[in-house]
Formats: C-alpha cells, structure tokens, sequence
C-alpha cells in the first residue's frame, strides 16, 4: 500500500513539474531583450538601431504586451513602449512604430503622451488596448495572440516616428 502511495506521488508530481517547465507563454522577462537604441545631436535623432550601442541618448523598450480579459468577456491585449531619455533636453512625447510581423496589419503605432523629463522614462499607465472583437485589429490581435502563446519575441521590431521636444 505504501509503495502505491510513493509511486503515485511521483507519478503526480512528474506530471505538475513537467506541464510547469513546458510553459511557453511570453513572460515579462522576455520583453527586457527588446530594445531599441538612438542617439541624438541638437535636437535631431541622427541614428538609431537595434543593436547595443554605448550610451544612447534615447531607449526605446517594449515593457508591456500583456493578455486581459474585459468585463464583458472580450480578449485583448494591453500593449505600451516606453521611452528613456537621455537626451540632455526635457520631451513632450514621442511616437513609436512597433512591428509584430512583415504583414499587413501587424504594425501598432505608440503614441507616448506625456513629458518625460531628462534622465527619467516614460511610464505604462496609458496603454493600448488590442481588441479580437474589432475588425480592424484581427490581424493583429491574432499575431499578438501568436507571440505571446509561441513567446517568440524574434519577428517584435521597434522604430522610432517621432520625438517631440519640450519648448523652452
């Protein structure tokens, strides 16, 4: 009876490690990889990449593609960037261009609306929110849906529009 017992416990407990470790959804962890570099002189961005570059003066970043549930049921996705600057100079904000694939309707603009002060970043307090109940934004919701089930971050490219400079 006891070695019954012993060999369903491991039984179970192969089970829950198993299904815990084959986990493949898109954590926030993941998203820290993404970043996007540019560096700035008088008040013009002359250059910027994906690639590490020492000391921008601007880090883009995507921080947040998370999955919800809205009260009436619909799934979204909340999705926001944020911006760090290190420009020297204060920002009004900023406009983002985020690929999530090379189709069509697999682009979300950013918007990031408020000041961001010198050596401060942006916050995700206001997101965009990626409905699967609005035509227009299938696409997209269901790429969203497919990276963040697949947590393969490799086809998530950012891009920078528009930066706009406080005025002293």
């Amino acid at each position: 009876m006891l070695r019954f017992k012993i060999s369903k416990f491991f039984f179970i407990f192969t089970l829950i490690a198993s299904s815990a470790f084959s986990n493949n959804y898109l954590r926030p962890e993941f998203l820290k990889v993404i970043k996007y570099g540019c560096l700035v002189e008088e008040k013009s961005v002359v250059f910027c990449t994906d690639q590490d570059i020492t000391e921008p003066h601007l880090i883009v970043r995507l921080p947040l593609l998370e999955p919800i549930i809205l009260s009436n049921g619909v799934h979204a996705f909340r999705v926001m960037a944020t911006l760090e600057n290190n420009t020297g100079y204060n920002l009004s904000g900023a406009s983002v261009r985020v690929f999530f694939g090379d189709q069509a309707g697999q682009v979300l603009d950013v918007l990031i609306s408020e000041k961001i002060i010198y050596r401060a970043t942006s916050t995700t307090k206001k997101s965009h929110l990626i409905r699967s109940d609005v035509p227009i934004t299938v696409p997209l919701y269901e790429r969203l849906n497919e990276i963040y089930l697949s947590a393969d971050i490799s086809d998530i490219k950012i891009s920078l529009k528009e930066l706009i400079f406080e005025e002293t």
